[in-house]
């Protein structure tokens, strides 16, 4: 067998010139049997799809069901993985009665992106950031002395500053104690600088402790109410009590996944009270097509292993962009309005998928993880599932990074 040098294989190399598509730009080689779906301005990244008109449906339906009271939408976490900012300026637009976040710099975000809406802070907040939360006119929960930071804000500069009382009626996490709440409230109200907007607790989820604490809680207003105290809005419902507990809606109710068209549990989806529409889809693209031969195998400790000859796509999608790795081989991806099962394991930047099923695939073609492909759908609540998590993981845990569309 006759040895090559490098001086010889140089020389093949230059006269036998490789053809590639212009996926090498990311650093992926493309043979000419393989015709490339991805032009030269067309990126591999994977990317969030965010369906604005299915949640301007999604409000519609909460409002129907809760006869038209006013709704605060929750936002927090990114709204849901959603892009905060771009959230809440449509919700504006929609004419959102308020808005609440979930962290003292998403409040600031907000009114200083522009955002005029009513905005509730739910976080905790910092003697430092007392003074902005008065100034950019942010209410603010509060449950111990801190609420007094506020108030020396406040008077300094004259303004009143917002506050909701938070009350801790089992949830068991933040919030006065129902039982020490009365003279709590007491306090505030007799404190210069401060009014009282609101008043509320969170919810369990659990069908029969919700309605115990509600009980709690309308003790704890209406011996508050008794004193004369002006309470404001008095709220408990979030998305879970919007769907099953119509006795919490009050004043206003408050829902959060609802508006991203997810149900708060697989009960809940079950039941389908309300016809709700996802609003984000996660989209990627094949960047690499291959056949493995029996025996071949795909993966980090050859977890995948072909009895068969298989053809496999690589997608560029992997746990560091929020698809959990967890989701590992019972995941299905859809491919040419097709579901094609994920082999091997989900790994930081990829995972693959097989599609010996079809008849036509190539390289660019688009890949939904979870979305809409012709009149095929995976939805968030299947990939929870195969996962062994929740809707709210899924969509929370998405990379901020990832590029997001929003439809109009």
């Amino acid at each position: 067998m006759k040895k090559f040098n490098r001086r010889d294989f140089l020389k093949v190399a230059v006269a036998t010139p490789l053809v590639v598509s212009p996926l090498n730009k990311l650093g992926v080689m493309s043979f000419p049997q393989q015709p490339s779906g991805l032009t030269s301005n067309t990126s591999a990244d994977p990317w969030l799809e965010i369906n604005l008109n299915n949640m301007a449906w999604n409000i519609r339906q909460i409002k129907r069901r809760v006869n038209n009271r006013p709704v605060m939408a929750v936002i927090k976490a990114n709204a849901y993985g959603h892009g905060l900012l771009e959230i809440a300026r449509f919700l504006e637009k929609q004419n959102t009665d308020a808005l609440a976040v979930g962290k003292t710099s998403e409040a600031l975000q907000l009114r200083k992106g522009g955002i005029q809406t009513p905005l509730l802070n739910l976080g905790p907040f910092s003697r430092e950031e007392a003074e902005q939360i008065v100034r950019l006119h942010i209410s603010q929960s509060v449950y111990t002395d801190n609420f007094n930071w506020l108030a020396k804000a406040a008077q300094a500069s004259n303004i009143t500053a917002s506050v909701h009382i938070k009350i801790d009626t089992g949830l068991g996490r933040v919030g006065v104690p129902y039982y020490r709440a009365l003279p709590f409230i007491e306090k505030i109200a007799a404190t210069n600088g401060i009014r009282i907007a609101g008043i509320f607790t969170p919810f369990t989820e659990d069908d029969e402790f919700d309605q115990v604490q509600l009980t709690r809680f309308m003790e704890v207003c209406n011996a508050a109410e008794k004193k004369g105290i002006e309470l404001g809005t008095i709220h408990t419902a979030s998305s879970a009590a919007v769907l099953s507990f119509p006795e919490s809606y009050l004043d206003m109710v408050r829902p959060g996944i609802t508006i991203f068209g997810q149900y708060p549990s697989t009960k809940e989806y079950q039941a389908q009270r309300i016809n709700l529409k996802p609003v984000m889809a996660l989209k990627s693209r094949i960047v690499y097509l291959k056949t493995l031969r029996p025996d071949d195998s795909i993966s980090y400790h050859r977890a995948f292993t072909a009895k068969k000859e298989t053809r496999v796509a690589t997608i560029p999608t992997g746990y560091s962009d929020g698809y959990t790795y967890q989701v590992g081989s019972q995941g299905e991806v859809l491919i040419g309005g097709k579901r094609c099962p994920v082999i091997g394991l989900v790994t930081a930047n990829h995972l693959t998928a097989d599609v010996s099923g079809l008849s036509n695939v190539a390289l660019g073609d688009e890949v939904v993880l979870f979305g809409k492909q012709g009149d095929q759908e995976i939805v968030v609540e299947e990939v929870a599932a195969w996962a062994n998590t929740s809707v709210y993981k899924i969509l929370i845990l998405m990379n901020p990074l990832l590029p997001r569309i929003y439809l109009p």
